[in-house]
C-alpha cells in the first residue's frame, strides 16, 4: 500500500508538469519524471530567478536536460494572464512585468515567460534570445496586423544548434479555468522550424531558421508553397545568431531591430515598435523599481533611443516617430540628471 502511494504520488506530479510519453527529445531519452520534479521544486521558489536557476543548474546535466526543464517550470507552474492581455490590447498597460514580479506572481503574458525563459537560460550559460513577431494563434486576442508585433517566443541553442521553442503556447494554466489543459503542451518545444512558422512569424527573419524566408504576405494569408521550398539543410540564420550571441547586449536589440526594419518596409517605426517595451521600463514611475535605477540604466536606454532614431531618420521614417524618439531621450537626460543632485 506505501508503494502505490509513492507511485500514485509520482504520477500526480509527471501529470501536473505534462510528461512526454516518450520522453525523447532531439533524438535523445530525457528522464522526464526527474527533471518535471526539479520544476515542480522550482516552482516552490517565489523569491528569485537565481534560486531558480541554481536549483536547475545544480540538478541538471546537460543543455538539453536544462532546457526542458526551465520550459517544464514556466508551463507547468505560471498561468497566462488573459486579464492583463485584454488591457494591453487596450493600451492600458504599456511595460511588461519586471522579473521579481513575474515570479511572485507566477503569471503573466508571452513576453514575461520570453523573458524569464532567457534570463534563466543566460545565467547557465546557454544560448537564447527571446523573439518578437507575429502569432496566429488565439484569435480572439492576437489578430494578425502587419503595424502590430502580438507575441513573443525564444530560440534556444543545444548542443550548438538553434531550436525554435514557444513556453507560452505549451502553457497549462490560464487566468479563465476553461482554457486550462490537462498537461503542457511539449509540441511546442524544439519544434521544426518549418511546422513552427506556419503560427510564428518573427520580426527578424533570422529567427525564422529556415533557409527560404517566410514573408509577411505569405505568413498573413495562409500561403503553403513556402514551406515546400524549404529542406533540412542549415540554415543561414544558425550562423547569424551564433555571431550575434558574442555581442553587447545592446547591439543584439539594435541587431533584431535593424532587421526587422528591413524585413518589412511597410511597419513603419519596426525598429522603435520592437524595442519600445524592452527600454520603456526606465520611465515608468508606478513601482519601487523605479529607485532602484542607476545612472548606467538611463545611459543605456538613451544610447538605444539615440540608435534608432537615427535608423528612423535614414529609413525616412513617419516625422512622429523621430520626434516620439527626442522626447524620449530629452526625458531620460532629464532623469539620468536627477541622480547627480
Amino acid at each position: 500500500m506505501k508503494n502505490l502511494s509513492i507511485i500514485l504520488l509520482l504520477f500526480c506530479r509527471v501529470s501536473a508538469f505534462g510528461q512526454n510519453q516518450t520522453g525523447i527529445f532531439l533524438g535523445k531519452e530525457l528522464d522526464t519524471t526527474r527533471l518535471n520534479e526539479i520544476a515542480q521544486l522550482a516552482s516552490k521558489e517565489d523569491r528569485s530567478w537565481n534560486k531558480v536557476s541554481h536549483l536547475i543548474g545544480d540538478s541538471c546535466k546537460t543543455e538539453l536536460e536544462r532546457v526542458y526543464t526551465i520550459y517544464s517550470y514556466i508551463a507547468g507552474s505560471y498561468k497566462y494572464d488573459l486579464n492583463r492581455l485584454k488591457l494591453i490590447y487596450k493600451r492600458e498597460i504599456k511595460r511588461e512585468l519586471y522579473l521579481s514580479e513575474v515570479i511572485k506572481k507566477k503569471k503573466g503574458v508571452c513576453g514575461d515567460f520570453a523573458n524569464l525563459f532567457v534570463t534563466l537560460c543566460d545565467s547557465l550559460d546557454i544560448g537564447c534570445f527571446r523573439v518578437s513577431g507575429y502569432s496566429r494563434s488565439f484569435n480572439l486576442f492576437h489578430p494578425v496586423r502587419k503595424n502590430y508585433y502580438n507575441h513573443a517566443w525564444n530560440v534556444v541553442r543545444v548542443d550548438g544548434r538553434w531550436y525554435v521553442l514557444d513556453v507560452t503556447f505549451g502553457m497549462q494554466h490560464f487566468t479563465k479555468k476553461k482554457f486550462d489543459k490537462e498537461r503542457i503542451d511539449c509540441n511546442f518545444l524544439f519544434t521544426d522550424p518549418v511546422k513552427f512558422g506556419i503560427l510564428h512569424l518573427p520580426a527578424d527573419p533570422a529567427f525564422q531558421l529556415v533557409n527560404r524566408e517566410r514573408s509577411y504576405k505569405d505568413f498573413r494569408y495562409h500561403r503553403f508553397l513556402w514551406r515546400i521550398s524549404n529542406t533540412n539543410e542549415t540554415p543561414l540564420g544558425d550562423s547569424i545568431l551564433n555571431q550575434r550571441l558574442e555581442k553587447d547586449w545592446k547591439e543584439q536589440l539594435l541587431d533584431e531591430a535593424f532587421a526587422a526594419q528591413l524585413f518589412n518596409k511597410k511597419v513603419k517605426g519596426a525598429s522603435l515598435k520592437l524595442l519600445e517595451v524592452r527600454i520603456n521600463k526606465v520611465l515608468d514611475k508606478k513601482t519601487k523599481r523605479k529607485q532602484l535605477l542607476l545612472k548606467v540604466d538611463y545611459e543605456n536606454a538613451i544610447y538605444l533611443y539615440q540608435q534608432i532614431q537615427q535608423n528612423l531618420i535614414e529609413n525616412h521614417a513617419k516625422k512622429k516617430y523621430i520626434k516620439y524618439t527626442q522626447y524620449r531621450i530629452l526625458k531620460l537626460g532629464q532623469e539620468r540628471d536627477k541622480l547627480k543632485k
